[in-house]
């Protein structure tokens, strides 16, 4: 088997897609940064979560498929887990410890009590499970201790079984490939239901109909499982060549991610905006011009290369300060609630806080990461 060849072109888009996904954070869990009157198109972006999960189903096909087209050995199947492995847990177990301490700070230190949504998301029996990376077992309608990291559980639950799905799908004739198109649209839709509104939502954070963003099991595997599987199928699509004639000039690529933008800002339905992405997937690995030079940018290939911490210490950075705020006022005199306000400051704190994430995931990356890869990869 040769060497498979880099596509580089799709490395920024993690990179950017988790960026996004802090900004979305912030903007759900800390203070508004657009008003929801002017557009609400900012709110669609937890789909950024299943943007991953497809973009996931494509790599890991295009790197390991070619290991499991004949069979699933043994040997195969605990080496690609060994790296799938050093790739998530090592820096999945450093955010849970550090909102561990964060929690035994709170709750022993300064005698906090946590009610209500919180008291959910720092569930103490949930932490065996983020241990054994079982929670994506999520009975919550939020995460729990680092809350995004649901997805990174649902999601190794999809790579224990990837080895016998990409031997299934290897198997099958291409109109049936054609087929489980359908059966991914089929998840998305059974799945989709109106958000509630409740404590967990902000005032400015209203009604929004046709959501996927069900992070419960087990729709929560159901939405991976759905993503994944499209990601595959995105990745035949690639190896038939299929409208590269169309997808490959950047400016298509352009069109179709105003298109997404469109979609979300008139609230169109998640289970028919999510094929959006494939076709970005596939404008991005197609291209060889202008969007290609873009990517390639060292800024942009490096907000890749550093996706996952971005994506997994962003929230570990913002409860610590959200617990740091608690502790303030945990003696301060009660003050009205104030009004809403949409102006520049939830902006600017917002891109402050990112740069904060940004030099984090930096050395998260070269310090833990990379380090821990390396070692347990080196395992025999």
């Amino acid at each position: 088997m040769g060497k498979l060849k880099y596509i580089s072109n799709l490395t920024p888009l993690r990179g950017i897609a988790a960026v996004m996904m802090v900004i979305f954070h912030f903007n759900l869990m800390v203070m508004p940064i657009i008003n929801p009157a002017i557009t609400q198109m900012h709110r669609r972006w937890y789909l950024l979560v299943d943007f991953f999960f497809i973009l996931s189903g494509f790599v890991i096909a295009y790197v390991y498929g070619a290991h499991f087209q004949e069979k699933v050995s043994k040997s195969d199947y605990f080496r690609y887990m060994k790296a799938r492995f050093a790739r998530v847990y090592p820096l999945h177990f450093f955010t849970l410890i550090w909102l561990i301490l964060l929690y035994y700070i709170l709750i022993f230190e300064y005698k906090i009590k946590l009610d209500g949504v919180v008291a959910m998301v720092f569930s103490v029996s949930e932490i065996p499970k983020h241990l054994l990376m079982l929670h994506g077992f999520n009975p919550y309608i939020t995460g729990t201790w680092n809350t995004p990291s649901w997805s990174i559980g649902s999601e190794w639950l999809l790579y224990l079984l990837f080895p016998i799905l990409a031997l299934v799908i290897s198997k099958i004739p291409k109109y049936l490939k054609f087929l489980l198109l359908f059966f991914s649209l089929g998840i998305y839709i059974l799945i989709t239901s109106p958000l509630k509104t409740g404590e967990l939502f902000k005032p400015w954070l209203p009604h929004l109909p046709t959501m996927i963003d069900n992070i419960v099991f087990p729709n929560s595997l159901f939405r991976c499982f759905a993503g994944f599987l499209l990601g595959m199928l995105t990745l035949e699509a690639y190896y038939l060549q299929v409208l590269k004639n169309l997808l490959s000039k950047g400016l298509i690529t352009l069109i179709v991610v105003i298109l997404l933008a469109i979609s979300y800002h008139f609230l169109l339905p998640d289970a028919l905006t999510i094929w959006l992405f494939p076709l970005i997937i596939l404008g991005a690995a197609y291209n060889q011009g202008r969007l290609s030079m873009f990517l390639n940018t060292k800024p942009l290939q490096r907000i890749g290369d550093w996706s996952y911490s971005i994506y997994m210490v962003h929230i570990p950075i913002m409860f610590s300060f959200l617990a740091f705020d608690i502790i303030k006022k945990q003696n301060a005199v009660p003050s009205p609630e104030k009004a809403i306000e949409y102006g520049m400051t939830g902006p600017i704190v917002c891109f402050v806080y990112l740069l904060i994430v940004l030099l984090v995931s930096f050395l998260s990356y070269r310090f833990l990461e990379l380090p821990a890869r390396k070692m347990i990869n080196k395992k025999r």
